[in-house]
């Protein structure tokens, strides 16, 4: 099976997301899968540095894409990163071979669009791992107010996504809850913890089966 893996950030790079998804990465390619992952080329803490356009790490074939690099220092700059990242990333997607299954993190926020678009125009599986729940996490952070028309079109846009996923998979109890309160159906819905990373993961068993 070809599985493509879409997060703004995969290894060597340090963020706490691409160390997961390496583990998963790395399980599901060692079980005989064809893995490709969709990243960015500038680094989770921002600044100049860029990483290779496309490398193999353990049989891992990542393509990393252009976006912006300014980091999490302040808010305007990340929105720079995120639409960039989504450019680049949903050209990439559209133009590598057809995957049978597409994997998007939530970083960034509503990336899985492009797992839609490929679920629409190429007949690939398509499959939601969520690290936040957006607009949400905007709101608890004050920075979206539930009123506005940005949060409901947000919103919307988000219960969409996930009602056109074949499976949501979210991090714990709490998140899954808050998931089934947003319409996700129970049926497509599955609760996988974090682990340490390095640590073995049943993870690929959900995603291939």
């Amino acid at each position: 099976m070809r599985i493509l893996l879409i997060n703004q950030f995969y290894i060597p790079d340090t963020a706490a997301t691409d160390q997961l998804l390496a583990d998963v990465a790395e399980s599901l390619e060692a079980e005989g899968h064809e893995v490709h992952v969709i990243c960015s080329r500038r680094c989770y803490d921002g600044g100049r540095t860029s990483l290779a356009k496309e490398e193999t790490i353990h049989g891992i074939r990542i393509h990393r894409v252009a976006a912006m690099g300014f980091g999490r220092r302040w808010l305007a700059g990340r929105a720079l990163d995120y639409l960039t990242f989504y450019i680049s990333a949903a050209w990439r997607a559209l133009v590598l071979p057809r995957p049978d299954l597409c994997v998007s993190l939530t970083t960034p926020p509503f990336i899985s669009l492009i797992g839609l678009l490929l679920a629409k125009f190429k007949g690939t599986h398509n499959v939601i791992w969520v690290m936040d729940v957006y607009p949400e996490i905007a709101v608890a952070y004050e920075l979206l107010s539930k009123r506005s028309v940005l949060y409901r079109l947000l919103s919307r846009i988000n219960r969409s996504l996930y009602r056109n996923a074949e499976a949501v998979i979210s991090l714990g109890e709490v998140m899954t809850d808050q998931l089934q309160s947003l319409g996700v159906p129970g049926d497509r819905l599955h609760t996988v913890h974090n682990w340490v990373p390095g640590e073995q993961t049943s993870m690929q068993s959900l995603l291939v089966n």
